[in-house]
């Protein structure tokens, strides 16, 4: 009598804690588990940081989410300091997802840098469509240097450090985008195409 009742209360507390636990499990992922006390703070004043946050919305019985979450905790941690994954249940917390317009489950939201709008996002739930799709909103703070303007860069604000990304493809790295603005006024970011010979050459 005793091992059946032993049995009953691990089944039951085995049943409990997979109720009870975080859709997003926070030691093994870095997607935000959002609710109205922290949605504020982890999204909206985060905005105006230049921060760009990708939420899911969901409810646990949608029918999709319980699948495509692994891939979107995956990211959360393969690009944690870049962008901010974070996930809402709209089956708790219906009033909140109200307010953000959402209808339809899963749903998928793009919140970029204030001034721009939120993007809804409906493409494909991977890696490479995603972060492509995330880092359009990534400012760009980083100089562009050629033989006219090296020496003012060079000079310009003596106390902050330079960085230079010395580089022969087109375009400038998403990591180095992100370092820029969150280096923004503490370092100087630019970029030499292998082009420019003169600076190429001043550096070795």
């Amino acid at each position: 009598m005793r091992k059946m009742n032993l049995s009953l209360i691990i089944t039951v507390l085995i049943i409990s804690y997979a109720i009870c636990a975080p859709f997003y499990d926070p030691q093994k992922t870095n997607v935000v588990n959002l609710n109205p006390k922290n949605f504020d703070t982890q999204i909206t004043q985060n905005r105006s940081k230049s921060v760009v946050s990708f939420i899911h919305f969901y409810t646990k019985n949608d029918g999709k989410s319980n699948t495509l979450k692994n891939e979107i905790a995956k990211m959360s941690n393969e690009y944690d300091g870049m962008f901010k994954f974070a996930a809402l249940d709209c089956s708790e917390f219906k009033e909140l997802c109200n307010k953000q317009d959402v209808k339809e489950f899963p749903t998928f939201k793009i919140y970029p840098p204030l001034p721009a709008p939120v993007f809804p996002y409906e493409q494909e739930i991977n890696s490479k469509t995603i972060i492509s799709s995330l880092g359009r909103f990534i400012d760009n703070k980083t100089i562009e240097l050629n033989s006219n303007n090296i020496d003012n860069f060079k000079n310009d604000k003596p106390n902050l450090p330079k960085v230079y990304l010395f580089t022969d493809k087109v375009g400038v790295p998403l990591i180095y985008k992100v370092l820029a603005i969150q280096f923004n006024g503490k370092m100087d970011f630019g970029v030499v195409r292998s082009e420019e010979k003169t600076i190429v050459g001043q550096f070795k």
